[in-house]
């Protein structure tokens, strides 16, 4: 009997959360947002388009690293009349090369158990764009989502997101990579709280 398209959909979204699920158990998955909770960051420089060697959020995923991105969500502020872009993109090298937070974004495992943490993350470079990230040319970029907001007659809060739990592309980053959240503004840049979650899986499962 053929599966219909929204039942596809479920079902794949199921296993998904099934996986995610099971990494969570395992203390494979991790959380990360701004270093104060609640309080705006700067995110890239304004304009117009995405600018691939300047991103908003961004983490290096070390050689002999698998890491599995899940989510990137932020709460932009948006300026009344003018457009915004967010944007997530992989690329297979360690770009990362100046920049960043003078305060590092929170870091934390999954799974909560009082103070200790089940295992502590292997990605290195995980930044904001308090200054601004400089990354060097990309290699064999991927592009995981684009989106413009619609102007706002007025001043509002714009939430874009990238979440494989809500149909997104799914990849498997083998280090060294690097996984580049953009947020643009057309005049100003935008300021905005953020957060993302991934997970980190054992290299010797991956067969590829």
């Amino acid at each position: 009997m053929p599966v219909l398209k929204d039942e596809y959909n479920a079902q794949h979204n199921d296993t998904r959360e099934v996986l995610v699920d099971q990494w969570t158990r395992n203390g494979r998955v991790f959380v990360a947002n701004e270093p104060v909770i609640g309080a705006e960051e700067t995110m890239s420089a304004n304009g117009t388009a995405i600018l691939l060697t300047a991103p908003s959020l961004r983490y290096t995923v070390p050689e002999g690293v698998l890491v599995v991105p899940i989510h990137a969500s932020l709460a932009i502020v948006t300026v009344a009349a003018k457009d915004d872009i967010f944007g997530v993109v992989v690329t297979a090298s360690d770009s990362f090369t100046s920049g960043g937070d003078a305060v590092a974004m929170l870091v934390k495992n999954a799974l909560v158990n009082g103070t200790s943490e089940a295992r502590s993350t292997s990605l290195t470079n995980i930044h904001y764009s308090d200054t601004a990230i400089v990354e060097a040319a990309l290699i064999a970029p991927r592009s995981l989502k684009v989106m413009n907001s619609n102007p706002p007659a007025t001043k509002q809060q714009w939430n874009p997101e990238y979440n494989i739990l809500k149909g997104d592309p799914m990849v498997y980053l083998r280090g060294p990579a690097s996984f580049l959240v953009f947020a643009v503004q057309e005049t100003t840049p935008a300021e905005a709280t953020f957060s993302m979650s991934w997970a980190e899986l054992d290299i010797n499962e991956f067969t590829a």
